[in-house]
């Protein structure tokens, strides 16, 4: 590139990313007051950043979120906030989801959050304002989920591009380099404090590792949190380890179900039995959003926080995704699958002939009560779900076969599929309130609970040393290395096919198939990649095929998974090994951890199996 085209490349970069003597760019979720507005983190890595959302369910929010802005000097400054029109994928109707931006006071003239259904700059009005402090404050008109990620003044009459790349580039140019803090250097780095990771790390600091638990919310549990509210499936303490489990049983609620009252998950049994151990230090609110690497190792993370939005370092012998989504793995650049396999793949009979994309789908759970008072609910009709008699589903709480995004891209699509699973439920609660033809049994009915965190069954797994296929757990074929045991039947979710019909591509009811299996030892060669030598996993993204994956993803079996995982780390840390030697050199070792169990006994037992309903599925069902 000659140094001309090098300068006129540079002024184009300097004229589209705004001129920041003059600019003011304030992150939504780092308001110093949030006031009713929560904090949503799930999407970091798809759209760049946590942002705000008003999650009333249909309800205005009472408190604004509110903070205070620096303005450089006098002039005339542009209002431009980052947002989006979430229904728009759906309905060409007017949006539910929007709000007002007030200056000072003033509220804006615009209406953010009704234009582009992917993330844009809106642009508002021009403001004089002195050099000196000033406030921006968020007003939410309807309940129904508008977002902001932040807010731009400036005297630039450019405005950023919409791209993931601009708005990075954008950020930085505004908000200037974001240098991590070195939080030290740990024998394990637990990345996801589901049931699988939290497992993990107590077996770990028990043995008497050093363990980073790094969790991109700041509830425990993942789908069993009072976030997300599905019940644990699966048994524990079966042979050959039945010792294998009692960790689970510390930290797993007493209750079962899906979509109940927050206290049935009791989010503070996790927390505390964490905090409990000395050995672990507990990073809460951080995604991680970069790998370093020493060769196929991974030497460090970086990871972005979500409130205060500040990054830090954190350095390990040994790491684990526990993410399920295999993030920490795909960063690390190991092989992952997303998806069916051919059938000709690993010789499954129930594997279609030819490999999709097709995933098992989110639940995003929700329930209404009765209650003595009527009601009212926003009348959908001109945004929501077209639905009538024959389509509706006029029930009090969703379950786990309310289950969207099955034919969309489970990574790149997250916040799409989430957002269509609210909008489902919406739909469906205002719909029987305002136009079914028994709506006068919904007059004291109340929307109380819609989850805003997606309930995952399956998206990317990573590849091990050995892929667990449905013949293994049919046959069944035993493998010298096997650890902790699934009990669940191989449990495969389709659209179910009247609701297909109804809504091609879009479906949000499915059905259960479901084939029987033996309880079946999983080989200890799926719980660490091929390809990242020091890298774990537990959880749903371990190295299964699909239809494997039907049996081992529910959390009983992924707690105990993390269980055998923090074993061996315990064992790789005192032997000065890698994953793969535990299985060459070193499974003995780790047998007799698996034989003792790392769990306490001394507690009141409360993980017993339950039988379910109207599916054959389990309540716990995930």
């Amino acid at each position: 590139m000659t140094s001309g085209s090098k300068l006129k490349k540079l002024l184009i970069f300097i004229i589209t990313m705004i001129d920041k003597k003059n600019s003011v760019m304030v992150l939504a979720s780092t308001f110093d007051d949030k006031g009713d507005w929560i904090v949503e983190q799930q999407f970091v890595l798809q759209m760049g950043s946590s942002y705000l959302l008003a999650h009333g369910i249909g309800t205005p929010l009472t408190k604004d979120a509110v903070t205070t802005v620096n303005i450089p000097a006098d002039g005339k400054y542009q209002l431009l906030v980052r947002t989006k029109n979430w229904t728009k994928y759906w309905s060409d109707g007017s949006a539910p989801g929007i709000f007002q931006v007030l200056v000072d006071g003033k509220a804006d003239n615009a209406e953010f959050g009704n234009g582009k259904v992917s993330w844009y700059w809106q642009k508002g009005a021009q403001y004089p304002l002195k050099k000196g402090k000033h406030t921006i404050a968020l007003h939410d008109l309807t309940g129904f989920d508008g977002r902001c990620d932040s807010v731009i003044l400036t005297t630039d009459a450019s405005v950023p591009g919409d791209s993931l790349e601009d708005y990075k580039k954008v950020r930085k140019a505004l908000i200037g380099p974001e240098t991590p803090v070195d939080k030290g250097s740990f024998d394990f780095v637990i990345v996801g404090a589901g049931m699988s990771g939290l497992c993990a790390a107590i077996a770990a600091a028990r043995l008497g590792c050093r363990v980073a638990l790094v969790q991109d919310r700041y509830v425990l549990g993942g789908n069993n949190s009072s976030e997300i509210r599905v019940g644990l499936g699966g048994q524990i303490n079966m042979a050959p380890y039945p010792s294998l489990g009692y960790i689970l049983n510390e930290i797993g609620p007493d209750h079962i179900g899906n979509a109940r009252g927050a206290h049935h998950y009791q989010d503070e049994k996790k927390m505390n039995v964490i905090l409990a151990e000395k050995n672990i230090t507990l990073f809460l609110g951080y995604t991680v959003t970069e790998v370093v690497k020493n060769g196929s190792a991974i030497a460090s993370v970086m990871a972005v926080e979500a409130t205060k939005q500040d990054h830090i370092k954190i350095s390990g012998k040994l790491f684990s995704d526990c993410t399920g989504d295999a993030y920490l793995g795909v960063l690390a650049g190991a092989e992952t699958h997303m998806g069916r396999e051919a059938r000709s793949e690993y010789g499954e009979s129930m594997a279609p002939v030819k490999s999709d994309d097709y995933t098992m789908g989110v639940s995003v759970e929700w329930y209404c009560e009765d209650w003595n008072t009527p009601c009212s609910f926003p009348d959908s009709l001109d945004w929501g779900l077209k639905l009538d008699e024959t389509t509706v589903e006029p029930v009090h709480r969703a379950n786990w076969y309310w289950e969207v995004g099955m034919n969309d891209d489970q990574v790149a699509d997250a916040e799409k599929i989430r957002d269509y699973g609210m909008y489902v439920a919406y739909s469906t609660f205002s719909y029987c309130k305002n136009r079914y033809s028994k709506k006068e049994e919904w007059l004291c009915t109340h929307l109380v609970w819609v989850s805003h965190v997606s309930g995952k069954r399956e998206s990317r797994r990573i590849i091990g040393d050995l892929v667990l296929r449905e013949q293994d757990l049919i046959r069944p074929i035993p493998y010298e290395d096997g650890t902790c045991t699934t009990t669940w039947r191989i449990d495969q979710h389709f659209p179910m096919k009247e609701n297909a019909l109804a809504y091609p591509k879009q479906e949000w009811i499915s059905v259960g198939q479901l084939t029987p299996i033996d309880p079946y030892a999983i080989p200890y060669r799926c719980l660490y990649s091929k390809d990242v030598s020091n890298m774990f996993m537990a959880g749903r993204d371990i190295s299964v095929s699909h239809i494997a994956l039907g049996s081992v993803r529910v959390m009983r079996t992924c707690g105990m998974m993390g269980e055998v995982v923090g074993m061996a780390a315990s064992v790789c840390v005192k032997k000065k090994a890698l994953p793969r030697d535990i299985y060459t050199s070193y499974f003995g070792e780790l047998q007799k951890l698996m034989r003792k169990g790392t769990g306490r006994t001394d507690v009141p037992y409360t993980q017993f199996y339950h039988q379910v309903d109207r599916t054959g599925h389990q309540a716990e069902d995930r």
